[in-house]
């Protein structure tokens, strides 16, 4: 069963000369459960998993759902309300949570649920 209260960071990642790489992640509002999964510096806000956790993509799966354009798990990407699939912008070859940015833009890393991310981009 997901966490009560969550929501999906959207940012930029890396800022390359050529593109940026976008990264989202579900991230959960509740101190009792950053302290039960593995975040023990008192934080309230934190990631469903710790990085390199075995169920840390299941469990992001199990909240986001499986991206409606590749079908792939994690969150469907679209810059300015369109899939991302080519000039402007594309999915990561290997990990869904990550996009490669080309073209300025408002881009949403949306959960099958419609919550989303949003993270404005100039470019």
């Amino acid at each position: 069963m997901p966490p009560p209260l969550w929501r999906i960071s959207a940012k930029i990642h890396i800022k390359g000369p050529n593109r940026y790489t976008l990264d989202s992640t579900p991230i959960v509002h509740d101190a009792a459960y950053c302290a039960a999964v593995g975040f023990t510096d008192g934080r309230i806000d934190c990631a469903i998993r710790p990085e390199g956790a075995a169920d840390r993509v299941a469990c992001e799966t199990l909240m986001l759902g499986n991206a409606a354009d590749t079908g792939r798990p994690g969150p469907t990407w679209t810059r300015n309300g369109n899939y991302c699939t080519g000039s402007d912008c594309e999915n990561h070859e290997d990990n869904q949570f990550l996009l490669y940015a080309y073209a300025g833009g408002t881009y949403a890393a949306c959960s099958r649920d419609g919550m989303c991310g949003t993270v404005q981009v100039g470019r």
